[in-house]
């Protein structure tokens, strides 16, 4: 039977595929949503772990936590490279452990730390008290196929609680993201994720958490912006990356940027600009943010945060159109073919495609038969983290009557 843990990595990989063959921001950011969703639930589990060996705690490194993510977008296959030299997974949590301040480390998961790293990712979950509260600290390495500009990335505010995101290009090409956020899951709760980018498509990040799970043991993390930069850029990660199998197309330090997306594309902004000239009477818009196409409106006291996004004529969104006959709808789902071919497509649903109590998100798309496409989401809420049952700003008729104006059509 398929695991939340399972849907959570498959999401994120289908997500980051699909922004590594259009590397528009907005679509990196959602991939990377995703995969922290996934990485919660990864964390939840351990928790249980992080309990168990508490009797093991040593002033030092032992024991073995290392995780073999898989093979990312991009893969060779099964005759991938040898590694250039090859590492253990006891050897991967000696050399992240060795990286961090003084203090205490626990390995945290399980398996033989005699077995070598392979694939082209790896992680390792470490239980750090530096006498302050112990906290949970992430290291994963994966080598992949973007440019610096899509593998670091900070998270979009509008979809989590963030502080603040710090984000700097180094001489050498590199791109460092310092993203502070706020859990939704622990009281008082604060994820500080550092990813260090480089031109080859190699790439580390570092998350650390004021805690464990289900507690925030300290009021930030262990680790400071200057540490946590120090910790990335350590010179050590490439004896980790040479234990790794390279990926296909990987770029070569010094080549030219990815291709921007068609200007025939049209952009956040542009659809943001259609799209509040046909709010309905009365709607108040509380705020804006163009690069996301996000919309904060109230209408009767009601406040809703919209999402709109289109695509331009593709043979992939033809292919997107076609492969629905093959998917069955969801409860709420209603699809109307019109004419011309064109479908339009309404749902609703809760806490997932498939839950429908309580009704939580209100969308609307337009697929032409061209492949253009033209989305709008809504969640009954200032932003996509705090969203409630209840009736929402704009109704799903509201919604519909947007993206079906010929003022939007892709």
């Amino acid at each position: 039977m398929p695991t939340d843990d399972m849907f959570e990595d498959g999401f994120a990989r289908a997500l980051r595929g699909a922004a590594e063959l259009a590397p528009e921001p907005v679509q990196h950011t959602l991939a990377a949503v995703a995969e922290q969703r996934g990485r919660r639930w990864r964390r939840r589990r351990r928790a249980v772990a992080a309990s168990a060996l508490a009797v093991l705690v040593l002033a030092g490194v032992g024991g073995f936590a290392a995780v073999d993510r898989g093979a990312s977008r991009g893969a060779v296959g099964p005759a991938d490279p040898a590694p250039e030299q090859p590492m253990s997974a006891h050897e991967l949590v000696a050399l992240v452990g060795g990286l961090l301040p003084k203090g205490t480390v626990t390995p945290l998961g399980g398996g033989d730390p005699t077995t070598m790293l392979h694939g082209h990712q790896t992680a390792v979950t470490l239980l750090f008290d530096d006498g302050a509260g112990a906290s949970i600290i992430e290291a994963f390495v994966d080598r992949t196929n973007l440019r610096p500009e899509a593998g670091a990335v900070c998270m979009d505010p509008f979809q989590t609680p963030q502080d603040s995101c710090r984000r700097t290009v180094r001489p050498d090409g590199a791109a460092i993201a310092i993203d502070k956020l706020r859990t939704t899951t622990t009281p008082g709760g604060r994820e500080w994720r550092a990813t260090l980018a480089r031109p080859d498509g190699n790439r580390i990040q570092v998350i650390e958490y004021n805690g464990q799970p289900a507690t925030a043991n300290r009021p930030d993390p262990p680790l400071n912006d200057a540490q946590l930069t120090a910790l990335v850029c350590s010179m050590e990660w490439f004896r980790v990356f040479a234990a790794l199998s390279p990926v296909k197309d990987a770029p070569a330090p010094g080549a030219a940027p990815a291709p921007t997306p068609s200007a025939s594309a049209p952009s956040n902004a542009d659809l943001l600009a259609k799209v509040v000239p046909l709010l309905p009477a009365g709607a108040k818009v509380e705020g804006q943010d163009p690069e996301h196409g996000v919309l904060t409106v109230t209408v009767d006291g009601r406040t809703s945060m919209l999402m709109v996004g289109g695509d331009a004529p593709s043979k992939r969104g033809q292919d997107d159109l076609r492969s629905m006959d093959d998917n069955l709808p969801t409860p709420l789902e209603v699809r109307e073919k019109q004419p011309d071919g064109t479908l339009v497509v309404t749902n609703r649903f809760g806490n997932g495609k498939t839950a429908t109590n309580p009704i939580l998100h209100w969308t609307a798309a337009v697929h032409t038969p061209d492949g253009g496409q033209v989305r709008i989401s809504e969640w009954n809420g200032e932003n996509a983290y705090t969203y409630r049952p209840g009736d929402p700003a704009l109704d799903l008729d509201h919604l519909k009557a947007i993206v079906t104006a010929p003022t939007l059509r892709p």
